[in-house]
C-alpha cells in the first residue's frame, strides 16, 4: 500500500499534468485551453468551433466540464475532505471515460494522428485522479474505516 504522502505526490503529479495539458498542443495549432473553448462552443460561441449534432454537443460540453470536476477533486484532496473515496473514484472514472470521447471520435474519423501530446497529458491527469481514488477506496476497505 502507498503511504499517505504518496497520495499527495500523485495529486501533485496529476495537477502538473492537468496544467501542462492546458498549454501543450491538444490538436494541430490548438493548445489545451483553446480546445476547452472549442468544446464549449455549442453553449458559449467561440471561433468557428461547432458540433454537428446533439450526439456530439453533449459529450463535448460534458468533457469541457470535467475540467471543473478535476479542480474540485484536486481541492478535496488537498483540503483533506475526501469523505467518500468510492464516490471520488467514480467521479474521476466518469471524467476519464468521458474524456476518451475525443480519442474514440478521432479513431472513428481517421484523424487520431491529429491528437497531440497535450490531450494525452491532460488525460493522464484524470487517470491519476482515478488511481488516487482507487487507492484511497481500497485502503478504506482494508482498514475498515
Amino acid at each position: 500500500m502507498l503511504a499517505a504522502g504518496s497520495h499527495r505526490n500523485l495529486a501533485w503529479l496529476a495537477g502538473a499534468c492537468f496544467v501542462a495539458g492546458w498549454f501543450l498542443p491538444a490538436a494541430p495549432e490548438v493548445p489545451g485551453w483553446m480546445a476547452f473553448r472549442y468544446a464549449l462552443a455549442p453553449v458559449w460561441p467561440y471561433g468557428s468551433g461547432s458540433a454537428e449534432g446533439i450526439e456530439d454537443v453533449v459529450p463535448q460540453v460534458l468533457s469541457a466540464l470535467t475540467n471543473v470536476a478535476f479542480i474540485v477533486l484536486f481541492g478535496l484532496l488537498f483540503l483533506g475532505r475526501v469523505k467518500h473515496p468510492g464516490l471520488f473514484f467514480r467521479v474521476a472514472l466518469a471524467c476519464f471515460v468521458l474524456n476518451l470521447y475525443w480519442f474514440v471520435q478521432t479513431v472513428r474519423d481517421g484523424t487520431v494522428h491529429d491528437l497531440r501530446i497535450g490531450y494525452y497529458v491532460w488525460l493522464v491527469a484524470f487517470g491519476l485522479m482515478m488511481l488516487i481514488g482507487w487507492i484511497r477506496m481500497r485502503s478504506t476497505r482494508i482498514n475498515g474505516a
